[in-house]
């Protein structure tokens, strides 16, 4: 039994390690942008808005503007991006027939562009919001508009998280001369959190 247990322990131990070298950067950022986004109310930096006017290119012009053509629409998300390095993650399109407008909504972490396509004037109005870096961390820690890879690479961290936590709670367990003021402290824990998400309903 002891020599079983010191097999258990001694992965524990090469666990409780190398789940947490991988992704270490990343469990601080998560901690400090998650004490962050506890405080809606701290000033992270000032938001920058820009509005700007772009002609469009006489190929755009000769697309199909009289329906809801999804090859106008993403021509123009493709002009945006070549020409003006201008895109997101999540976009959002929109028609008005009546007016020949076109609106599209471009959100990434940074923040978000807003374009209305006026081809009778042939001219595109561009509105910018630009978020601090700080909002930005905010918004990775969140998930919001992040491409598949963050998405990807947050799970990771979540499994590495999950298992240096029980790995470490294990040799806490185990370990005799620790056991007791560790039962202690993970019980205090557990009936704080839980009496605190009893509270909140």
């Amino acid at each position: 039994m002891t020599t079983r247990l010191s097999i258990i322990n001694r992965w524990a131990r090469w666990l409780h390690i190398y789940s947490a070298a991988p992704v270490l950067l990343l469990m601080l950022f998560y901690s400090l942008t998650g004490v962050l986004l506890n405080h809606t109310t701290w000033q992270l930096g000032e938001t920058k808005k820009v509005n700007q006017i772009i002609d469009l290119p006489d190929y755009l012009l000769d697309l199909d503007w009289q329906t809801e053509s999804a090859k106008t629409a993403f021509s123009v998300v493709n002009w945006l991006d070549i020409e003006h390095d201008i895109h997101g993650v999540d976009i959002e399109i929109g028609w008005e027939l009546e007016e020949s407008l076109l609106i599209l909504n471009l959100e990434t972490p940074e923040g978000s562009y807003t374009v209305e396509v006026y081809p009778e004037d042939e001219v595109a109005e561009l509105f910018v919001l630009d978020l601090p870096f700080l909002e930005m961390l905010n918004n990775l820690h969140r998930g919001k508009h992040v491409t598949g890879f963050w998405r990807f690479l947050s799970d990771f961290a979540g499994i590495c998280m999950f298992v240096f936590c029980a790995t470490g709670l294990w040799l806490l367990l185990t370990n005799a001369l620790q056991r007791q003021s560790t039962l202690s402290w993970v019980g205090l824990g557990a009936i704080v959190m839980v009496v605190t998400i009893f509270l909140m309903h």
